[in-house]
């Protein structure tokens, strides 16, 4: 699936595409702000999905002076699948956080990155993870085993999988191996920084451990 166009799930068409920008907000859109937001789309083949879905009672039609304004009919039956279909990407956040937060304390900080994140994936695209496991192997509880951590990464690879038909690609540190690649001035890391949206620990903890990589950025830039 494609987070950034969560109703190709269900319909390839245009019409999704414009049940997607409807369902973002209670506002009322114009074409021409619709074919803003969806760039590759022609004004007649708006209007025409518009008149369909407004037949079909799921968009509501306006119009003032000679403006015509639409609007997602919320009190529509179809209209909590549609809004739900449109949360997709927080639906799967939410879901992994929660997965991600019975892992204990081995797990110090993950982060979806990549076209996950950025909303420029494709039907091809991965769901890339960055994982930083903890370095110290003091807390020796069943899930700081070694093994169990190997059992939870292919786990949740797996269920990303299940969740949305795109492979999950786990990018795994320890504290230590972060602390290195920050100091080498890894590229990837500054990504994850920029882009990443975190769904384990916190950010702040993250850029503490990449202040190697801010410090030579300033020391190129002297």
């Amino acid at each position: 699936m494609q987070l950034n166009r969560p109703f190709a799930t269900v319909t390839p068409t245009l019409d999704g595409d414009v049940l997607g920008v409807l369902a973002t907000s209670e506002v009322t859109f114009t074409i021409t702000q619709i074919q803003r937001v969806l760039t590759t789309a022609s004004g007649e083949g708006i209007r025409k999905v518009l008149t369909r879905l407004t037949a079909q009672g799921v968009v509501l039609h306006d119009q003032v002076g000679r403006t015509n304004t639409y609007r997602l009919n919320t009190e529509h039956l179809a209209a909590e699948p549609i809004l739900a279909l449109s949360r997709l990407t927080a639906t799967f956040l939410n879901r992994l956080e929660a997965h991600l937060g019975e892992w204990g304390k081995a797990l110090k900080y993950a982060a979806v990155f990549g076209s996950a994140a950025t909303g420029r994936m494709t039907l091809g695209s991965d769901i890339d993870l960055f994982l930083v496991r903890a370095s110290d192997p003091k807390p020796l509880g069943r899930q700081e085993d070694p093994e169990i951590w190997e059992q939870q990464v292919s786990e949740l690879a797996r269920s990303v999988t299940a969740w949305t038909g795109n492979d999950g690609r786990v990018v795994e540190y320890t504290e230590d191996e972060l602390r290195t690649a920050a100091a080498a001035g890894e590229p990837l890391l500054s990504e994850v920084a920029r882009q990443g949206l975190t769904v384990a620990g916190t950010r702040a903890w993250l850029n503490r451990q990449l202040r190697p990589i801010d410090r030579a950025a300033t020391a190129r830039r002297a």
